[in-house]
């Protein structure tokens, strides 16, 4: 029992310097070695941000893996292209997209990274082309799709993403 014990204490006390020797080499780094390895850090964070950007150009991505804060992105042209709110470097709260003309695109809202909440998009018209909510990531509700002039064209019930049945349009 004793020598598991002493083992036990030597293990732990061996974690612990290693510990203090890594966080004393981080001590030790002067303002301007800190600041280049933040901005390697971040230099590295924007390759891969703009490498993902060139797969999907949609693909929202926030500045940093811990970002919170406000984010806009817009076209060539200057109009605002996604308007939105990033909390620890998740997509929080409403957010807006919009056509290149500037006419809104769709709005969701997120809760901590899933979607969360009302889900309505638009035709470049206007008119609403769908709607419906999502809870935790998951169609969760009624959604109704329209055509280009406003009228509805189908209501399906969704249930934990799978459609559950189509309902009758009144």
């Amino acid at each position: 029992m004793k020598k598991l014990f002493s083992i036990t204490i030597c293990i732990t006390l061996l974690v612990f310097l290693v510990n203090c020797s890594s966080n004393s080499e981080e001590k030790n780094l002067s303002p301007e070695e800190r600041r280049v390895n933040d901005s390697l850090s971040r230099i590295e964070q924007r390759l891969k941000a703009d490498s993902l950007r060139g797969t999907n150009p949609l693909l929202i991505v926030p500045p940093d893996s811990t970002y919170t804060g406000d984010y806009v992105d817009k076209y060539p042209n200057g109009i605002t292209k996604f308007k939105g709110l990033f909390r620890f470097g998740e997509r929080h709260g409403q957010w807006m997209s919009f056509y290149p003309t500037g006419v809104l695109w769709s709005e969701m809202h997120y809760d901590k990274g899933y979607r969360h909440g009302p889900n309505i998009a638009y035709f470049e018209n206007g008119k609403t082309r769908y709607s419906g909510s999502y809870k935790n990531d998951l169609k969760d509700s009624i959604w109704t799709y329209y055509d280009t002039l406003g009228v509805i064209a189908h209501k399906m019930l969704f249930k934990n993403d799978r459609m559950v049945k189509e309902l009758p349009i009144k």
